[in-house]
C-alpha cells in the first residue's frame, strides 16, 4: 500500500517534465505511469475512486515515494476542487513541489502551447494564463490544507543553472537519499521536443474523449511517441510579447510576486529584474 505521494502541482511551462524524469531516475521513487494523471482535477478520472490513482504505480519494496506531476492542480479557478478532493484521502501523506519561472516568459510560453493546441486562434493574453502565472494565489489553498512544510519551491532558472544542489535539497524534502548520482539532469525535456504535445488539435479533441483518454494511460510513455510521431503538427508559432505588454504584466502580477516573499519566504523580483 503505498502511504506517501509526491506532487509536482505546476506551474504549467515551468520545467515540470524535465523535474519529473529527473526525480523518476532515483531508485526510491516510483514515477506514475502517466506522468500527469490530472486525477484530482479530472472529475471523470476522479469519480472512478482512488483505487483508479493507487494503480497508476508499479510499487515496489524499495520505493518511498509515489511521483506524479500534474500541473492542472495548480490552474485555479479553471479547477475548483483540487486541494479539497486531496485533503479527504485518507491514509496517504502528500508531498507538494512547484516549480516556477519568469511568470511573464510563463505566459508566452502558454500562448505559444495554446495556439498549437488550437486553443487560441490569435496570440492573446488572457485572463486565465495571468491567474496561473500569480503562484502565491496558486499555493495558498495548498499551504492552508497541508501547511507550509508539505510545500517545497523552486525556481526552473535555479534547476537549469545547478541541478545537482537542487535535486539534493529536494530529496531531503521528500526524505530519500540524498546522494544519490543523477544521471540525467544534462537533459532537458519541454513541449517543443515532446511529441505528444505536438499533435494536430483534432487529435487532441480525440484524447478528450473518454475512453480514448482512459486507454492512453495503460500505454507506455516510450511507445506513445513513436504513435505520436507520424500525428505531430507539422505547424509551429512562435510568440513575443511587446515590451507594452510585458509591463502591463509585470504591474499585475506584482502585488502577488511580493506575496511569494512575504508568505512564503522566496524573493524573486530582484532574481526576475523588476524594478522596485
Amino acid at each position: 500500500m503505498i502511504k506517501t505521494f509526491a506532487l509536482i502541482i505546476g506551474a504549467m511551462k515551468c520545467g515540470t517534465t524535465s523535474l519529473f524524469h529527473y526525480l523518476a531516475e532515483h531508485p526510491q521513487v516510483s514515477p506514475s505511469r502517466n506522468k500527469e494523471p490530472f486525477f484530482f482535477c479530472d472529475d471523470r478520472r476522479y469519480h472512478q475512486g482512488l483505487q483508479q490513482y493507487r494503480d497508476l504505480w508499479q510499487w515496489q519494496p524499495e520505493h518511498r515515494i509515489a511521483l506524479e506531476a500534474s500541473t492542472g492542480y495548480t490552474m485555479y479557478p479553471r479547477y475548483l476542487d483540487v486541494v479539497k478532493r486531496i485533503a479527504q484521502v485518507e491514509g496517504a501523506e502528500f508531498r507538494f513541489i512547484y516549480i516556477m519561472r519568469n511568470p511573464v516568459d510563463r505566459i508566452q510560453s502558454q500562448m505559444q502551447h495554446e495556439l498549437a493546441d488550437g486553443v487560441l486562434k490569435e496570440p492573446v493574453v488572457t485572463e486565465e494564463q495571468v491567474a496561473f502565472s500569480k503562484y502565491a494565489m496558486q499555493l495558498d489553498a495548498f499551504a492552508e490544507a497541508f501547511g507550509r512544510d508539505r510545500l517545497h519551491l523552486l525556481l526552473l532558472e535555479d534547476l537549469k543553472q545547478e541541478p545537482v544542489p537542487e535535486l539534493r535539497r529536494l530529496c531531503g524534502f521528500l526524505g530519500i537519499d540524498a546522494d544519490y548520482h543523477f544521471q540525467t539532469t544534462a537533459e532537458v525535456r519541454n513541449s517543443r521536443e515532446d511529441p505528444s504535445l505536438k499533435l494536430h488539435p483534432w487529435v487532441k479533441k480525440l484524447y478528450r474523449v473518454p475512453a480514448v483518454n482512459a486507454l492512453s494511460g495503460l500505454i507506455p510513455s516510450t511507445m506513445k511517441e513513436k504513435l505520436y510521431r507520424p500525428l505531430a503538427n507539422p505547424q509551429t508559432f512562435d510568440v513575443c510579447l511587446s515590451e507594452k505588454q510585458r509591463s502591463d504584466l509585470w504591474i499585475k502580477l506584482r502585488p502577488d510576486l511580493e506575496r511569494l516573499e512575504t508568505d512564503y519566504g522566496f524573493d524573486v523580483l530582484h532574481r526576475w529584474g523588476v524594478a522596485p
